[in-house]
Parts: C-alpha cells; structure tokens; sequence
C-alpha cells in the first residue's frame, strides 16, 4: 500500500473496545484480567479525510468490587507507518473511582467523552472517549461509492447471510471464497499480499475437518446497524456484535467460529467489502 495506518490497543484490568468510525475492530473480552496488548492494521476501515477512533471501558472492576481501583486502563492509538507518527491516541483511566479521559497520554486531546452512544442497547456501563483524527492517500475502497442500505435492502442482505450460511453448511470452499471475496482482498491490499493468501491464512478447510458444521441462521435478537453513514452495515447482536454466520462442533460445545463480515450495496447487490 502506498500508506498504512495500523492500531494498538492496550489494558489493564479492564473490558475495553476500540472502535474506528463506530466500528468494532478490537475487545479483549474473556482476557481483561491483568495485562493486555493487540494490534493490526485498520486502513480498510478508513477514508480519506476525518475519521474517528473510539475507545470504551466497562464501569466493572476485575473483583467485581463497588469501587473501580486505580489499576484500571485501557489506551488506543492510531499510527501512520510511513512516518511512525500517531495521528490519534485516547486513554481512559480511574482517578477517584471514576472513569475519566487521560489527559497526559500524548496530545491528551479528545473530541468527546461520556456514556457510550450505545449505552441504551448493547454497551451499558460503558464510558466512551473519542477523537476525530484525518487520513490520506487511502484507495478507493469500494464501500466508499457504495449505495447507503434502507430497509427495502434487509430481505436482500438476509438472503445474502442465508445463502453464505448454506455453503458454509455444504462446506463449499470456492462458493464461500467468492462471497467472500472482498474481505481478502481488502486485507491483501493492507497487508501487502494476495486475496489468496489471505483466504488460505483463515484455514476454513481446518475448521471442517476438525468437526465444524454450520448452525441454522436463528434471526433472534439480530439487528442490522449501519456505518459509514449506511454505506457499510451487516447484522449484529450483543456487546460483542456477534454475526448470525456461526460454525461449532455440535450445540452443546463452546467451541465455535464466527465470521464477521462487512457488507455494502455495491452496483445494486449484497457484497462482502471488509
């Protein structure tokens, strides 16, 4: 790529998201006792020009204890590789048994802070800090031009899910690859690789000779949310924003897969973009 921008994401004793432009793109939910540390590669989540990144903290200590101990944190930052520069850095930090923004971590600046704007529904308990950051010499991604989903489109991109579900069932690994095409491509494109690659490195073929079958599509709970200003949307459900494409070894076992994909209306159809 001719520019890059990866996230790192950092804790301690705290359930944190990072979000970039409201989307879910690290948790360290079931690891958020002690330390935790992760990062990857975001430009595909980004467009030229203003952008967001978003960090989120559960108001719950580890001990589940009343009052939150100072010991808790959670950080993000957001670097340009080509000049190892951070365009956005938040950090939300306990002082006085509250959650508050860490005004000394880089810059310290941030252009909200408060309840997470999913408060009400998934993410309750949860404080919010965000910071508006710009990015540049970005591709064109393709749900860039993409047509803004509607309610009219919900049958159509359930028929979508449905249908990738039934060769997931079928374990029909070319009829998902070409579903799912626009994933590897856009990590090829951030990774410097091939769409190939990147589809091999996801090892579906291991999944299913481990034992993974697809699990039927249960609609429950579901709920389609938007991005981008409805030009990325797919369904979700839960604070994990889990996707109803779920494979498991059987219903009884914890032992499962989700994938998680992105989705636009591109040229009129149903289209995996990220």
């Amino acid at each position: 790529m001719k520019t890059n921008y990866t996230v790192s994401f950092n804790a301690s004793d705290a359930l944190c998201f990072v979000k970039i432009n409201d989307m879910l793109v690290m948790d360290n939910a079931g690891m958020w006792k002690e330390q935790f540390s992760m990062g990857q590669t975001v430009s595909s989540y980004l467009q030229n020009g203003q952008n967001t990144l978003s960090i989120a903290m559960l108001h719950k200590s580890v001990s589940n204890d009343d009052d939150l101990p100072n010991n808790m944190w959670c950080s993000a930052k957001i670097q340009d590789v080509r000049s190892d520069e951070y365009v956005a850095a938040v950090k939300l930090i306990v002082r006085d048994g509250k959650i508050t923004p860490d005004t000394t971590y880089y810059s310290g600046q941030y252009t909200s802070f408060g309840d997470s704007p999913r408060s009400g529904l998934t993410e309750k308990g949860f404080r919010e800090v965000s910071q508006i950051f710009y990015a540049e010499d970005l591709p064109k991604w393709p749900w860039t031009t993409a047509t803004p989903v509607t309610e009219r489109d919900i049958p159509a991109i359930k028929a979508f899910y449905e249908s990738l579900q039934n060769d997931f069932k079928r374990q029909d690994l070319p009829a998902i690859y070409q579903k799912t095409r626009g994933m590897w491509e856009s990590l090829a494109a951030e990774q410097g690789s091939t769409p190939q690659r990147m589809w091999e490195s996801m090892d579906y073929k291991g999944y299913f000779a481990r034992g993974y079958k697809a699990a039927p599509i249960d609609w429950a709970g579901f709920k389609l949310n938007t991005y981008m200003g409805g030009r990325i949307f797919r369904f979700e459900k839960g604070y994990g924003r889990v996707s109803p494409l779920l494979i498991e070894i059987d219903e009884t076992s914890d032992d499962v897969f989700i994938s998680t994909p992105y989705l636009s209306i591109i040229n009129g159809k149903v289209t995996v973009v990220n």
